[in-house]
């Protein structure tokens, strides 16, 4: 018997281990549910892009996340990443689905609601069992611009069902995104030699490459603050020449930074002074509600060689005062209808350049605008001029994505004054199928089983 003990002993120590082993290895490869996938997944990207901006890290990332979950990845690169699952067993003849969502990294605001839909996708792609050819696009969104949505190749466009997902406070499920306008009011200048002696500079910057129709009315527009606060000092009998005026960087954005140079007698310095300070008072409310810098400072400068003509520094501060900018047009239940911005002003090389853009839910209303814009750049002796526009996108409520989609959470579909990556899309494909679907952390789980439902209507029937 002692000769076998050893042996007996050896064999039971090898079945313990096995078994609590194999209890190790089921439980490891468990599979987890989609709230356990949402928030592992979620975890994990807040963690590997806390201090960084880089996208190129975060397409790391996600491929060797898919390729720890036997998911394909079709292309990666530093402006967008796809990911693919093939069709299920018997759904090879199915409708096929891509579901795409934009990364913004270098907002801290945005980071976070867009690395929580991301954590969406990637649930989605790890539970999804029973469904055609599904992809998953991951898109670099950068100064407030769709830079991976633009870089995608058309190829990846080519699917039955086309899902932009975002990031909102609130659930939300649109089936339609304005149409623009680019509006450009323009004007020879005359300049002259200054007759007054004191010259300041007066600037504003803060707003760093914001959506004005996604954050609408929560920032000062730098360049109408500047504008106003010069109206103001015109109707007051505030004597001063205009030498420059720039600012911004594409129409569509509140522009970041805005300044104008002028030219004061000195009796008038005083005057113009308190004007700007009550400016100032209303431009720090703002970004006291928001809890972000800002900086708006009127500094003596050096004295400009000319300033622009007394008749065109009218015209221009006129049309500054009276040109729509903000909300135009509200619905009976409070939904922004239209709106503009003003994105770009310039007085180099002898012309003075507005520019604007215009976004209206309704094509009547945004010719009601084009028509406004025009009549008031006439009035004001300036130069109107349409650069470009892009037309109204509608799907039917009823067509049957958005009829599954809507059911959970119970939403609505309706209209979107902007989807900078949507409307990219469109100009790639204008008969995608697309709806854009907005989610939040609490309601992502449900919206997921929504959609993972409706892709398995597309299977075999059940016998």
């Amino acid at each position: 018997m002692k000769r076998f003990f050893p042996f007996f002993l050896i064999s039971t120590f090898i079945v313990v281990f096995l078994l609590f082993t194999g209890c190790s290895t089921d439980k490891e490869n468990a599979k987890l549910s989609v709230k356990e996938s949402l928030n592992t997944n979620y975890e994990s990207l807040s963690s590997q892009m806390k201090d960084s901006t880089d996208f190129q890290q975060l397409s790391d990332y996600l491929n060797e996340w898919a390729k720890e979950n036997g998911i394909d990845v079709k292309t990666s690169n530093d402006q967008y990443i796809v990911l693919a699952k093939p069709a299920s067993e018997g759904f090879e003849d199915a409708q096929t689905f891509t579901v795409q969502c934009p990364i913004n990294l270098g907002q801290a605001e945005e980071k976070n609601g867009d690395l929580e839909t991301a954590a969406a996708v990637m649930a989605l792609l790890y539970s999804s069992d029973s469904h055609g050819s599904l992809k998953a696009i991951f898109t670099l969104e950068k100064d407030g611009k769709p830079v991976g949505a633009n870089a995608l190749s058309d190829k990846y466009l080519k699917t039955d069902n086309f899902i932009v997902l975002n990031h909102e406070e609130e659930p939300a499920l649109y089936n339609s995104i304005a149409a623009s306008s680019e509006i450009i009011a323009s004007q020879t200048l005359k300049r002259t030699s200054p007759q007054y002696t004191k010259a300041y500079k007066i600037q504003l910057t803060g707003t760093a490459s914001k959506s004005p129709y996604k954050y609408r009315g929560d920032y000062p527009n730098a360049i109408k603050t500047i504008g106003d606060l010069l109206a103001s000092c015109k109707s007051s009998s505030v004597l001063f020449e205009l030498a420059s005026f720039e600012g911004g960087e594409a129409s569509d954005l509140y522009p970041k930074t805005a300044e104008a140079v002028i030219v004061l007698q000195e009796n008038d310095v005083e005057s113009f002074t308190k004007r700007f300070e009550s400016s100032f008072e209303k431009v720090e409310e703002y970004y006291d509600d928001l809890e972000e810098p800002f900086e708006y400072t009127m500094i003596e400068t050096k004295m400009p060689d000319q300033v622009i003509s007394t008749k065109d520094t009218d015209n221009i501060v006129s049309l500054m005062y009276t040109i729509i900018n903000g909300t135009y047009l509200k619905s009976d239940k409070g939904d922004v209808i239209a709106a503009s911005n003003i994105g770009r002003v310039s007085t180099k090389k002898g012309q003075f350049k507005l520019q604007i853009n215009a976004k209206s839910l309704e094509n009547s209303i945004l010719d009601e605008m084009r028509t406004i814009f025009k009549t008031t750049c006439g009035l004001c002796d300036i130069k109107y001029k349409e650069a470009s526009s892009t037309a109204l996108w509608y799907a039917s409520e009823k067509t049957p994505l958005f009829s599954a989609l809507s059911t959970s959470p119970k939403t609505t579909p309706g209209g979107t004054l902007e989807n900078l990556d949507g409307s990219a899309f469109l100009a790639k494909k204008a008969d995608l199928n697309m709806a854009v679907w907005s989610m939040n952390k609490k309601s992502a789980e449900k919206q997921l089983n929504t959609l993972m439902e409706y892709m398995k209507t597309f299977g075999p029937s059940e016998k």
